[in-house]
């Protein structure tokens, strides 16, 4: 009843999934834009759109994407509503209802600040506001490391974080590398100390490192046992989870997809056509 209940909300609030079908596989996403991976609110064009659609096709769904506010997402994804989000940063208290599998994208994430701060190449070396948006993986990273405060903050394009970090609302900020680049090509920057601001590139992340989908373990489309093979003196962490996906499921089904697609080359294909090539010009 209260899957139903849940779903019903959902259904007079986001339209689109009055027309969802019983093989609609449902993506979250929020509601600000993050191109050229989605656009804004009413534009899902982007890399994600591509490649989770043709997976999605590929085991016989069609993609359904909804756009809502973050904390509100987490929510949904937490109760089943929504099936999965694209790109999601491990976190312990996500593993209670998300389970992550690669989406066969590489990135890594970046520090960000004004240019007056020396070079950082630690966690351990940042002090100062790091700001975060609502649900965000990182807001408990005050706990592990000291000497960073979090600064909660709403939607945060790069136009925002560059605005607050100019306008001292924060110190720092965290952004996929991929984000970052983009950002740079399409406003013609040789470099962000153009604009006063400094990328940090190994403070986070010293290599390349899989991107995942965040799939809820709540969905009608995901199933899961005890994991064999999980390691109780371990921290939980993507590599040792205390269940395994069911091989059966749909959503194993669409994993295995996007492994096929990353294999064919066709998202590597999608990756040079959205952040390595130039765009069109009219």
């Amino acid at each position: 009843m209260k899957y139903f209940l849940s779903l019903f909300i959902l259904l007079c609030t986001l339209s689109p999934l009055a027309h969802a079908s019983e093989k609609t596989i449902i993506m979250g996403y929020k509601a600000i834009s993050k191109p050229p991976l989605i656009g804004g609110h009413g534009d899902n064009a982007g890399l994600y759109s591509d490649l989770f659609q043709k997976a999605a096709e590929r085991i016989g769904y069609e993609l359904l994407v909804v756009r809502i506010p973050k904390k509100r997402l987490h929510s949904e994804l937490s109760r089943g509503i929504v099936d999965f989000y694209p790109g999601s940063s491990f976190s312990q208290k996500r593993t209670g209802y998300i389970y992550f599998l690669p989406n066969g994208l590489q990135t890594k994430e970046v520090l960000i600040s004004l240019n007056n701060r020396p070079e950082i190449k630690s966690l351990d070396e940042v002090e100062g506001r790091l700001m975060v948006e609502l649900s965000s993986s990182k807001l408990e990273w005050d706990q592990i490391y000291p000497k960073i405060t979090i600064s909660q903050m709403g939607k945060l394009s790069m136009d925002k974080v560059i605005e607050a970090l100019k306008t001292g609302r924060g110190d720092f900020y965290i952004a996929d590398i991929e984000i970052v680049e983009h950002y740079q090509k399409v406003n013609s920057l040789e470099s962000y100390e153009e604009i006063g601001i400094k990328i940090h590139p190994n403070a986070i992340n010293q290599v390349f490192i899989p991107m995942y989908i965040g799939f809820s373990r709540k969905s009608k489309l995901f199933s899961e046992h005890p994991n064999p093979n999980f390691s109780p003196d371990e921290a939980i962490s993507i590599d040792n989870f205390y269940t395994k996906i069911d091989t059966n499921s749909v959503a194993y089904q669409f994993y295995q997809a996007l492994e096929q697609l990353k294999q064919a080359g066709y998202t590597h294909q999608l990756y040079e056509k959205y952040f390595r090539q130039a765009p069109e010009t009219k």
